[in-house]
């Protein structure tokens, strides 16, 4: 007699084994009993984990007697939908990382966990038929147990929708907790916890909708047109826009036309740093519910918003990187500003691209994703050259702003004033005496990024890592800025012994002393990561800003990107020499960006603005031709020399990096991944090299850099090295990843 085949629920959990598990329903369920999409509970080895079905199936190649059973499901539906797991194994099968680990990414940290759908829940009191049995002076002894159970046979009576009563309300009439559980314990009224969402929740904002909207210009006009006519259909749209030309206004032009139909639209920042602004502006415009997703958050926080974005009750999604993995229920489009920005790459765990990974979703729900930005990246260009996006330009500033006057300073041989010249302190001494804003830009934090022995050469270094101290002042110490170790500030040199130490260089804090001490009577305002590290840090400095007072803001790239700041007429962009000659191959491309976004925040209202560039190389061809021509122009010469060299966006790249404890151990391991590799003719292979920081955080590292002009090849083989690694026996303490399309290849 043949039995019917067992029902098999196919879950994935966070592992590195790059595949499904199979498990039996619990005793007494079904496969249906568990949908695709939610979560369940399994034993995994000695431990019960927390993971997401993803199929059913009639069929294991295991023996059904030695699959072992689910302990519990998690949730009675789906949390991710069918749009959601297909991105999921994309991520998997483009990116070369574990299914279960792509499928649980897309989840907030709090249901990764197994924790409770609901981020916010209240308990909520019930009479029970026993209860509502009783006459009211059945437990006259205990007269507080009857007053509440009176209350709650008085709230059933009335035949409320509501029936049960919230113990926030009860504990406000008087009732207290212990008296609900006592009458519990008797079984004369029941409790059960639902989820809401609260009003001072720091992730969900009411919009105000009184904003005014300001007049667009033709350019602008046109944008909208262009970008209406895709909505609902895929496409692809680059909105390049030059700094202060409006493209924001676009965006929200734009999301007014899908919140009129009824959908949800998401929005993508590039940093925490510009979520402040952004949150603000459609706050005041948009009369909606808006989640906001950052790094700022608490899990519970992040998860108030997730839900609330995938029940439709938050029609905005506002957020960083990872807010592009929010359920939604009818998303109308995708917004990415500064498509170009380097942190929209993750990098590390799995190396995704939040850009490419929103324009997959974005092709999967049949929606136009909108890349806005005044330098796009080449990888972009290309893809509009190559008409696979469309092409939208703002050529001018809108309103009656014009762009800046840029000149370069010549810094060589001139005596500085702490990093300073007499022509930067002479620009900003006028801005302040005209009642104006002046922003210094230091790539640097901390006070001087090295300290050096004058007698000897010595140089603070950090142990953990080639790369040497940062001194910081606020709290006095030495901190490494890739392993963050941190030590006392010693008070002589640690090789001669002698107590002539200097401090070389120039970073955020010692420019605020030096233009502290140059400009007593004026405001300064440091904006960097260190002194933003508040939850309201950051947002608190923007205000000081915005009331337009006579300042000097000194900061780092979180100044740089997005912000309008209107009484702002003046830049001083103290050191960006380094740029030019790295040999990271996407550096000047990046300097050359940064450049534009800084310079571009001077003189966003009707005051002429001005950048003064303070650099060692005026004669550079790159910086000439940029100042001549900007970033646009300069676009051109930059494809050519990608192409000349056959670099990224004119061929395809992964990086296969490793690294491990002992020196030489991942050069060596690499070395014999490589001698055991079958080459084909498609790919081009280079290394192993050792990285230009080859110990960072007491790890020694190593890569291999695969290109070819055939995106299938290069996966191909990136498939070949995993597997091949996967069947090695590697020394304890080596780790591996892959990362496709890399961002920084040293």
């Amino acid at each position: 007699m043949s039995t019917a085949p067992a029902q098999i629920i196919q879950v994935v959990i966070a592992s590195p084994l790059r595949q499904h598990f199979d498990y039996l329903p619990a005793a007494g369920q079904i496969a249906e009993n568990y949908p695709v999409g939610s979560r369940v509970q399994v034993p995994f080895g000695r431990r019960n984990m927390t993971g997401v079905v993803i199929g059913h199936s009639a069929l294991s190649t295991i023996a059904a007697d030695k699959l072992k059973t689910i302990k519990q499901s998690l949730d009675s539906f789906a949390l991710l939908n069918h749009d959601m797991l297909a991105l999921g194994r994309w991520m998997s099968q483009y990116y070369h990382h574990p299914l279960g680990d792509t499928v649980l990414n897309l989840l907030p940290n709090t249901l990764r966990k197994g924790g409770l759908y609901d981020a916010y829940t209240q308990q909520y009191w019930q009479i029970t038929q026993h209860g509502s049995g009783l006459n009211e002076e059945a437990i006259n002894r205990a007269p507080k147990q009857q007053s509440l159970l009176n209350r709650l046979r008085e709230q059933a009576t009335n035949n409320d929708s509501h029936a049960a009563i919230s113990e926030q309300q009860l504990k406000a009439e008087g009732h207290s907790r212990p008296t609900a559980l006592a009458l519990e314990k008797k079984a004369l009224i029941t409790r059960s916890s639902q989820g809401y969402y609260p009003s001072d929740c720091q992730s969900l904002l009411l919009g105000q909708g009184d904003d005014i909207r300001p007049t667009l210009n033709t350019e602008q006009i046109d944008a909208n047109q262009l970008i209406d006519h895709s909505l609902g259909s895929f496409e692809t749209l680059l909105l390049e826009g030059i700094t202060g030309s409006g493209k924001t206004e676009v965006y929200l032009r734009a999301i007014e036309k899908v919140l009129a139909q009824q959908q949800q639209a998401m929005v993508l920042v590039p940093e925490i740093g510009l979520t402040p602004q952004t949150i603000q502006r459609f706050v005041a415009r948009f009369s909606v519910s808006i989640a906001i997703f950052h790094s700022g958050l608490n899990d519970r926080e992040r998860l108030a918003a997730w839900t609330a974005s995938k029940e439709g009750k938050a029609s905005i999604i506002i957020g960083t990187r990872s807010a592009v993995f929010t359920p939604t229920q009818n998303l109308g489009i995708i917004i990415i500003d500064e498509e170009h920005d380097n942190s929209y790459k993750q990098q590390d765990g799995i190396r995704y691209s939040a850009r490419d990974v929103a324009i997959i979703l974005a092709q999967k729900q049949k929606i136009p994703v909108i890349l806005g930005s005044a330098t796009p990246s080449l990888e972009t260009y290309a893809n509009v050259k190559a008409n696979k996006y469309g092409h939208i330009v703002l050529k001018n500033r809108a309103g009656n702003a014009k762009p800046p006057k840029i000149e370069l300073v010549d810094i060589r041989r001139l005596a500085l004033h702490q990093g300073f010249s007499d022509q930067s302190i002479s620009a900003i001494n006028q801005t302040l005496a005209e009642g104006k804003q002046a922003m210094v830009f230091v790539n640097r934090r901390g006070f001087a990024p090295l300290l050096m022995c004058h007698d000897c050469g010595w140089q603070a270094q950090c142990g953990q890592c080639d790369a040497r101290l940062t001194l910081h002042q606020r709290p006095e110490n030495l901190r490494c800025h890739h392993c963050d170790f941190r030590t006392a500030v010693p008070s002589h040199c640690q090789q001669c012994q002698s107590n002539n130490l200097l401090k070389v260089g120039q970073g955020t804090q010692r420019s605020a002393e030096t233009l502290a001490d140059l400009f007593p009577r004026h405001e300064i305002i440091r904006i960097d990561r260190d002194s933003t590290q508040g939850k309201k840090a950051m947002g608190a400095q923007i205000e000081a800003i915005n009331r337009g007072h006579p300042a000097i803001l000194v900061g780092t790239q979180m100044l740089a990107k997005g912000h309008h700041f209107a009484a702002l007429s003046l830049v001083v962009i103290l050191d960006i020499d380094q740029g030019l000659y790295s040999p990271d191959f996407r550096s000047a491309e990046k300097t050359l960006q940064l450049l534009t976004q800084v310079a571009g925040r001077a003189g966003r209202s009707d005051t002429m603005g001005r950048v003064l560039i303070q650099t060692h190389l005026p004669d550079h061809p790159l910086l000439m031709s940029w100042q001549q021509h900007s970033y646009q122009g300069i676009k051109a010469t930059l494809m050519a020399e990608r192409e000349l060299y056959s670099l990224p966006p004119f061929t395809h790249m992964a990086i296969l990096r490793a690294d491990s404890l002992k020196p030489q151990q991942a050069m060596q391991a690499l070395n014999d991944l490589l001698r055991d590799h079958n080459a084909n003719n498609y790919c081009q292979i280079l290394g192993p090299l050792a990285t230009i920081m080859e110990k960072r955080a007491g790890r020694h590292r190593a890569q291999l850099v695969i290109k070819s002009q055939q995106r299938k090849a290069l996966h191909g083989t990136v498939k070949q090295f995993i597997q091949q690694l996967e069947a090695m026996k590697l020394p304890s303490g080596f780790r591996w990843g892959v990362d496709i399309d890399p961002q920084d290849v040293i």
